[in-house]
């Protein structure tokens, strides 16, 4: 195997300007009321520092995350081999920077050709006895953001992988069922749902069903023949796991996350199978629907005496199929870099087949919730969407803990609607393991912090490092260490040289802001941004574009004086005609405001800056024009330019405010709004127009 030392590269993020000063963020920081946005403002980590306040006295100790999966260097098509990277991750850093690929360090290098199976432990143990001298006693280090040296001390909060390895970290058996006797036909369960277990309770269970440490007895002994008393009936144990060994891991609110990643993806390959009927892969079989009569009563369901099977309400016809496929392949569009081209997943009339887990996690966030809405019956309809927005409001980046409880009380109800629709056979254990995620995301923090997405992702540049294929694991571990190197050394080097770190972003836009001649222009003119493709000098097709170009722009100008004006030519409209609603003033606003404007405020008045006179006259008449248009990494097209593309980057979305947030808005005062510069509204303007 290969071992990586942890403590070296801790200390080198206390040795970079980079990162020196952001390695005290989580306890810097200030906390909105209600709002998660970090795992330092989750539960888990406050509980663990007042259990052990001498630790987080030192802000400047680290708080660690530790990611293993296996993966093949030779790929789907090559030999039979199975690598085992183990990752730890600092979370003291920023959400922008916590979980970026240099700050993931390969730690363990499990070598194949054969998977570790129940021997993981093994592997892990001079990791764990790091671990345990950076708990006990920590390392000098040298901050360089305050130019003094500190011990630094080190706990490892959770582990982070998918469901098998789940099993592997933590000891308990994770495939299989316990006590097949459990699914009965009218069986009622009434009990309330068990309690959650201390870390003090679960070690004692550990003890007292008599699970061994791997370490003592070997991988290999962990076999049926071996297994503790009640395995398989009253308990899941099959060892006590290495991390136990870790002092404090008893204290820790969350030792094991289930990944979401994994989860989302299962329960949507399980949804699209069994909606579209995909043999070899829907759950709805024959040989499910044969043991519906001893497991439940759903005659709807039941094979027919002439051994015909019913249609389900859940299944698409083939119209219906149909206009899902034409659907997805031509008019869904995604801006660029949202998802992949999902339209080349589309088997037509056949199935979804392709489609990577982050394709997985678009479709049921973003169109699960309405695609089946006018295919399906509603209840069946309803039921879908309401698990796809059940993840889209797990997965945001921050949250208010009363939302997440209130996913809490809701998710065992959408499981429940989804019982009541679909055979037992869908129900395998990642539809249940949905139940426990928002419970989990309140002690751990947003879901970013705790799923497989960025692990999976390294592990993808740690397979392009093979080079030399007959030595993958040296070859592997030389190339991270190159890596590191590069990065660390980086930010030694001058702006101006290009680095790993500071390549051009893919949609560059250059990243000045735009200047003027003059001061006091509004940030709304002062744009970072740069046009693509080919450059035209157009005229205005029309006064009428011109004008709605001119009003919005003065509409919009986050400036108190212009601001003012508006409030001013309300009052002026409201006082000449009494009882006018809102939506005529601004129509009002947007036919006349413009002209009024220019009778308030004289050319040379010198109160006034030149860029507000110079805004107050209106756009040139020759303009400037592109298909495409960088910015702040994003890119914008005309629609014309992009309708034929697979994506869509045209369009605005607007966010209405409130009415009461656009009063206030709109309460600024104007100490010069005498009479001198106040002119009536014409009362005979309230004639149709």
């Amino acid at each position: 195997m290969w071992y990586l030392p942890i403590k070296d590269r801790l200390k080198r993020l206390y040795q970079s300007e980079r990162t020196a000063a952001w390695m005290r963020w989580h306890a810097e920081h200030v906390q909105k009321d209600g709002e998660v946005a970090h795992p330092s403002d989750a539960r888990a980590w406050k509980h663990f520092n007042k259990v052990y306040p001498d630790f987080a006295e030192n802000i400047r100790n680290v708080y660690l995350g530790l990611c293993t999966d296996g993966f093949s260097p030779f790929g789907m098509s090559g030999r039979q081999y199975s690598l085992w990277p183990v990752i730890l991750t600092p979370y003291n850093l920023p959400p922008d920077m916590c979980m970026e690929q240099e700050f993931l360090f390969l730690t363990i290098l499990i070598p194949g050709s054969k998977h570790p199976k129940r021997s993981l432990d093994v592997f892990l143990q001079p990791l764990i006895q790091e671990l345990k001298e950076l708990w006990s006693e920590g390392v000098r280090t040298y901050d360089c953001s305050t130019k003094t040296n500190f011990t630094m001390r080190a706990v490892l909060l959770w582990t982070i992988s998918d469901f098998p390895a789940y099993g592997m970290l933590s000891g308990w058996t994770t495939h299989g069922r316990r006590n097949k006797t459990l699914f009965r036909k009218n069986k009622v369960v009434r009990d309330s749902p068990p309690p959650y277990l201390t870390g003090q309770q679960i070690e004692e269970d550990i003890d007292y069903y008599g699970a061994q440490k791997t370490v003592k007895k070997g991988g290999n002994w962990h076999v049926p023949g071996n297994m503790p008393d009640g395995y398989g009936i009253s308990h899941n144990w099959h060892k006590k796991s290495i991390f136990w060994e870790l002092t404090y891991w008893k204290d820790l609110l969350l030792r094991h996350n289930l990944d979401v990643m994994h989860i989302e993806k299962n329960f949507f390959d399980n949804i699209m199978n069994t909606i579209l009927n995909v043999p070899g892969k829907t759950k709805d079989n024959k040989k499910s629907r044969m043991d519906l009569p001893d497991i439940c009563s759903r005659s709807e369901l039941h094979i027919k005496s002439n051994g015909n099977v019913p249609v389900p309400i859940f299944r698409l016809s083939s119209e219906a199929k149909s206009t899902l496929f034409d659907w997805v392949a031509s008019e869904v569009k995604f801006p660029d870099g949202y998802v992949s081209n999902l339209s080349r997943c589309v088997e037509r009339g056949q199935k979804f087949s392709g489609m990577k887990s982050h394709d997985c996690h678009v479709f049921m966030q973003r169109l699960l919730p309405f695609a089946f809405a006018e295919l399906l019956p509603t209840n069946v309809h309803e039921a879908l969407a309401a698990i796809g927005a059940f993840f889209r409001d797990l997965s945001t980046r921050t949250f208010k803990e009363e939302v997440i409880e209130q996913l809490h009380e809701n998710i065992p109800i959408i499981v429940c609607n989804l019982e009541k629709i679909f055979p037992p056979s869908f129900f395998d254990v990642m539809e249940h393991l949905v139940v426990h995620l928002p419970y989990e995301a309140l002690l751990r923090g947003p879901v970013h912090n705790g799923w497989m997405y960025p692990y999976e992702r390294s592990m993808k540049h740690l397979k392009g490092k093979a080079r030399n294929l007959a030595k993958v694991e040296g070859s592997i571990v030389a190339g991270s260490l190159t890596a590191e190197t590069s990065n660390f050394t980086s930010y030694y080097f001058a702006s101006t040289v290009r680095t790993r770190k500071r390549v051009p972003r893919r949609y560059d836009d250059g990243g000045v802001p735009q200047s003027y001649a003059v001061d006091g222009v509004p940030d709304i003119f002062c744009q970072i941004g740069r046009f693509g493709g080919k450059l035209r000098e157009v005229w205005w097709s029309s006064d009428e574009d011109k004008h709605s170009a001119h009003t919005y722009i003065l509409l919009n100008c986050e400036d108190v004086v212009m601001r003012s004006f508006e409030s001013l030519f309300v009052s002026q409209v409201e006082e000449a005609i009494p009882g006018i609603s809102g939506t005529e003033v601004d129509a009002r606003k947007d036919k006349h405001f413009v002209k009024w404007l220019k009778g308030q405020v004289d050319y040379d008045d010198p109160y006034y800056p030149v860029w507000f006179h110079d805004l107050i006259q209106g756009p040139v008449a020759k303009v400037t024009t592109s298909s495409m248009y960088f910015t702040r990494g994003f890119t914008f097209h005309t629609y014309e330019y992009g309708r034929r593309r697979a994506t869509s980057n045209y369009g605005i979305c607007v966010k209405d405010l409130p009415e009461d947030v656009t009063d206030e808005a709109r309460e600024d005062e104007f100490d010069r709004s005498d009479d001198d510069h106040c002119s009536d509204v014409d009362e005979n303007s309230n004639d149709s127009s």
